[in-house]
């Protein structure tokens, strides 16, 4: 039965994501908005409510390790899993837009984060701090959008072939509903594949850290994975890209600043994720923009290396969660073999790729 239920709960999700990308997809066109903007705004919030949904349950009943396995999990999985899905799917075309703001706004919310975490503590003034950076956030993304439409307006005649049908009340009535539809589909079927993998773990007896590393972020990162690969079949890889980014921006701006807020007390964050987990998020996030630009494309081959490396890291995770003595050789493999190896070949592809730019 559990199988099942998790079985289903993945049919409900990539159902419901697709009624929530064509939906998205229509009212963009209607607004003559940009496919990344709709990426970092209504399509990344709404792919990240499972996570916000989670991560409040868990702060109300008392398990931080939970919430911040959630949340740094799903943020490692957004780019390793999720773009490397998606580009295998299709290569992805990166965005000037991608490279110059949004990568590097998601490194400092990374970075804020990992400050903020070291003392071993996430208070309540700390989650202030990271809900005025969702205020500044949420400001510079306003003024956006309004300079997005005022560059758009040539779009007009396309927008109209676009949709093939008026703006009219009907129009919003009836996508509206697919919105909601869409996105009642991804929470239930998140909340199904998170209850029915939670099941499993607890019965194997996983801490509550790992589980949220693994299985939970996996699970609350499968909206995510559908509207991605959704998008890229459909040839919008801007909206592919874009959620991402902006999921990893929701996940600690929003997801994490009102969990420490409503938590009863300060959240403690745990050695290991100080000493792992939140580096290699900071670290996964930093990489981006010397594999986007300047080649400003993501192909199969670092689609291949970003599943490679998710990989790596749940095969560690296991190792951990099971106590078994391979895990320091791993910790050493990754530490002395993995992270230098990539250092210096994605040093090189940015070399390669700004000398055949400028050629």
């Amino acid at each position: 039965m559990t199988i099942l239920l998790f079985l289903i709960g993945l049919a409900v999700l990539i159902g419901g994501a697709e009624l929530f990308l064509r939906a998205v997809d229509k009212f963009g066109a209607a607004w003559s908005v940009s496919p990344v903007v709709m990426g970092l705004t209504v399509v990344a919030f709404a792919t990240g409510a499972p996570e916000l949904a989670i991560s409040l349950q868990a702060a109300v009943d008392g398990k931080p390790d939970l919430v911040l396995g959630n949340i740094l999990g799903s943020n490692i999985a957004n780019i390793l899993l999720i773009l490397g899905i998606a580009g295998l799917v299709h290569p992805l075309k990166i965005t000037n837009r991608i490279i110059k703001v949004d990568v590097p706004v998601v490194i400092a919310a990374s970075t804020l984060l990992f400050v903020l975490a070291m003392d071993g503590l996430l208070s309540p003034l700390d989650g202030g701090i990271i809900f005025l950076g969702l205020i500044i956030y949420s400001v510079f993304m306003y003024f956006q959008i309004q300079k997005d439409r005022k560059l758009n307006k040539r779009r007009k005649i396309e927008t109209e072939v676009k949709l093939d049908e008026p703006v009219t009340t009907i129009f919003y009535g009836k996508y509206i509903l697919m919105l909601l539809a869409g996105l009642i589909f991804i929470v239930m079927g998140s909340r199904f594949m998170v209850t029915s993998a939670v099941e499993i773990a607890g019965i194997l007896g996983i801490s509550e850290l790992i589980i949220g590393l693994t299985i939970v972020s996996i699970g609350t990162s499968l909206p995510e994975v559908a509207t991605s690969v959704s998008a890229v079949r459909h040839g919008d890889s801007d909206t592919a890209v874009a959620n991402v980014m902006g999921s990893n921006l929701y996940n600690i701006l929003l997801t994490l600043s009102l969990t420490v807020l409503i938590a009863p007390g300060a959240i403690h964050v745990s050695q290991e994720a100080i000493d792992l987990d939140l580096p290699i998020m900071l670290i996964v996030a930093v990489a981006c923009l010397p594999l986007f630009w300047p080649g400003k494309v993501l192909g199969r081959k670092e689609a291949i290396g970003f599943l490679f490396y998710y990989a790596a890291y749940m095969t560690y995770l296991v190792f951990l969660a099971m106590q078994h003595p391979f895990k320091e050789i791993m910790e050493g493999i990754m530490i002395w073999g993995i992270f230098p190896i990539t250092a210096f070949l994605i040093i090189l592809k940015f070399i390669f790729d700004f000398r055949s730019k400028r050629l």
